[in-house]
């Protein structure tokens, strides 16, 4: 049996297990009921938030998109993944009290306990929907390179990865995904670990240096700008990201999600290195491949063949379960936020259950025709975060800061910095430092149309 046979065997044989012990701790956690499903408040161990907060990680951008990134520009390539731990370090020292002590399952409950009118509401629930769509995009082209490297065509791979992502979100709801995700971050840092200190200790860190250009070892051979594009919108995405939100949310208490978030951050930090490196290795080996798929060739030929597979349909389970995350945080806001929130429709598992499939297909096949257009796996997910960071993030802590701040005021802060933010996007203008200068455009206006508007109680 060749390589390639191989792992997709043992990918078919893990995906399986996966499935099969998702769908476990689903009918553990909520009997079946489709909102607790998708909500998951309340349920997760420290160590189950702290192994699916790495995993969230490392199964996408962190890994498949920091060994690309350094493939093309070196150990600089690990900027995204210090950002990722820096993310988690905010959420803990910033929001986690807030969101657990007031039982916040959405960003949008916020809103409404501190604005007037449901317009924000609405505004919040679209551009997550966006946002969504966009991070979908960006995980299907993590599952693309990994599929590439065993001969599948680019096209295919997108597909073959959202079908994957459909049908384990079925089976699983919020509590099985974060379970899963644990073991996924264990199996995956394990073997990156693993083949990096097998290359390394055969060929050692020199044969980098006598291979790769100079700038290949800089911290920062871009300009400043891109190193803040890197970092920031991960970094202010993940403060008013409804898929953080609820992952705060899930824990069994608020000493759990906060010390998760804390940890997991801290751990993320060193091992952001580690993606860089194999990319590193790998552009040297295998010049001739796509950057993104260097680090998947040297796993495959740096560790014995059984396990290289089993690292890969660990990573590849792990972005189909940032997928599932996706839907997850999609359905949140379309079932509780809109459905049983703003048009105060009862509970029905049934027709909850149709929405939701519903909208988990919409967003996978937008998601899918997006990663059919672009390529750039960090890039593709950088515009998710400053899409949701532009518009939210100057509400909400403004509402928290400033008691001034009206409805109406964080109605066109949130307008102005999404248009901002969209234009910069759609290439009709350039905003240097998009994802700060976005959110101080944002800033300006709320604080104007605030005092233009003052709130009638």
């Amino acid at each position: 049996m060749d390589t390639n046979s191989i792992v997709v065997l043992v990918l078919i044989l893990y995906a399986a297990a996966m499935v099969v012990m998702g769908a476990h701790f689903k009918r553990s956690a909520d009997r079946g009921s489709v909102r607790e499903s998708v909500l998951g408040r309340g349920k997760a161990s420290f160590w189950v938030l702290l192994g699916s907060g790495v995993g969230m990680q490392v199964g996408s951008g962190f890994v498949i998109g920091g060994a690309e990134y350094g493939a093309i520009y070196g150990i600089s390539g690990a900027w995204y993944g210090i950002g990722c731990g820096l993310s988690y370090i905010a959420v803990a020292l910033l929001i986690c009290r807030l969101v657990y002590r007031n039982g916040f399952v959405s960003l949008a409950d916020y809103f409404e306990r501190r604005y007037q009118g449901v317009a924000i509401r609405l505004i919040y629930n679209v551009i997550t929907t966006l946002s969504a769509i966009a991070m979908m995009a960006g995980q299907l082209l993590a599952g693309r390179a990994i599929f590439q490297v065993v001969g599948l065509p680019s096209k295919m791979g997108v597909i073959v990865t959202a079908v994957i992502s459909l049908v384990y979100t079925v089976s699983t709801g919020m509590l099985g995904t974060m379970a899963m995700g644990a073991l996924q971050s264990a199996v995956i840092l394990a073997g990156i670990v693993a083949a990096l200190a097998s290359t390394a200790g055969e060929f050692g860190f020199a044969f980098l240096r006598e291979n790769l250009p100079a700038a290949s070892f800089s911290p920062m051979p871009f300009d400043l700008e891109f190193l803040v594009s890197l970092t920031v919108p991960t970094i202010l995405c993940a403060l008013v990201q409804q898929g953080m939100i609820q992952r705060v949310s899930s824990g069994k208490s608020e000493r759990t999600s906060f010390f998760s978030c804390l940890y997991g951050g801290i751990l993320v930090l060193p091992i952001a290195l580690i993606p860089p490196l194999l990319g590193m290795f790998g552009t040297v080996f295998f010049p001739e491949l796509p950057a993104s798929s260097v680090m998947i060739q040297l796993l495959l030929v740096k560790l014995p063949v059984v396990i290289g597979a089993v690292i890969l349909a660990a990573v590849i389970c792990a972005v189909v379960g940032a997928c599932n995350a996706v839907y997850i945080s999609t359905a949140t806001v379309i079932l509780h936020d809109v459905y049983h929130g703003i048009l105060r429709c009862e509970e029905d598992s049934g027709r909850d259950r149709k929405i939701v499939m519903l909208a988990d297909l919409v967003v996978c096949l937008i998601g899918i025709f997006l990663a059919l257009a672009m390529d750039d796996i960090i890039q593709v997910l950088m515009m998710g975060y400053i899409l949701v960071s532009s518009g939210c993030i100057v509400p909400f802590f403004g509402g928290l800061i400033w008691k001034r701040g009206s409805t109406k005021g964080a109605l066109v802060s949130m307008c102005a910095g999404i248009l901002a933010a969209v234009l910069d996007m759609a290439d009709l203008i350039h905003l240097p430092y998009l994802s700060i200068t976005s959110v101080l455009i944002s800033a300006v206006f709320f604080i104007a149309a605030s005092l233009a508007f003052p709130e009638k109680n």
